[in-house]
């Protein structure tokens, strides 16, 4: 179970530095970047630093787990009445205390320094796209750079405010054991993600959204009822 833990910790965070890595792409596309990455070896090793950094602050608290069954009465003095699943399928509790305390600080110190640097990407392309303009640049392609800007930004923000918000209301309210509403709404969250991610992308990019297009306007072309209408053509001299 300990693994599953892990492949899903992993996904996360290659999820996160994957958006990290659509900034810096679009921000090392820019002629004029003196911060852009040049060398392909050199951004090998930031994407090795930033995945294997995270998973290094995280692997501690797996490989100090606490008795399962004696964290499982615990949480059974908390849930009296668990689903089935809690006794029938495989649980991997974490360890309280110190170790709570522990992941929340990681948690905040990894996400923190991943968006920083989607900020400072960011801010890179913000700054040579809109107020260094040059004329070493034609304007076509500055608008095509601003077009491609625009669509990373949507693609990926549009999911992670559909996340944020929903868990930032969570966090505000005052926690008194378990409960249910709370945790529905975090996994509905969280599962529809991907679900949004995927309609972010077809809905931003134009070439996507021209392709939902046709299909639709086929689709009601087909569906359309096609009336012929035949006569006399009399022709006089």
């Amino acid at each position: 179970m300990s693994v599953q833990y892990c492949l899903i910790l992993a996904l996360n965070y290659g999820m996160i530095i994957s958006i990290t890595m659509l900034f810096e792409n679009r921000s090392s596309l820019i002629t004029r970047n003196k911060f852009k990455i040049k060398k392909v070896s050199n951004r090998l090793l930031w994407i090795m630093v930033n995945f294997f950094g995270c998973m290094a602050l995280m692997a501690p608290i797996f490989l100090n787990l606490p008795d399962q069954m004696e964290a499982k009465m615990a949480i059974l003095k908390i849930l009296p009445c668990p689903n089935i699943e809690f006794f029938t399928e495989p649980i991997l509790v974490l360890a309280e205390g110190f170790w709570s305390t522990y992941t929340i600080i990681v948690c905040t110190l990894t996400y923190i320094v991943l968006i920083f640097q989607v900020l400072f990407f960011t801010s890179c392309c913000v700054y040579y796209l809109f107020i260094s303009k040059t004329s070493q640049v034609s304007l076509q392609t500055r608008r095509i750079q601003v077009r491609r800007f625009y669509g990373i930004f949507f693609q990926t923000f549009i999911p992670i405010l559909l996340i944020l918000a929903p868990l930032m209301i969570l966090m505000n309210r005052r926690r008194d054991g378990y409960d249910q509403l709370e945790n529905n709404i975090m996994m509905f969250t969280l599962c529809s993600q991907s679900g949004a991610t995927c309609l972010s992308i077809l809905l931003v990019h134009t070439p996507y959204r021209n392709f939902i297009k046709s299909i639709i306007w086929k689709q009601r072309e087909s569906g359309t009822p096609i009336t012929h209408v035949t006569g006399d053509l009399s022709l006089r001299v």
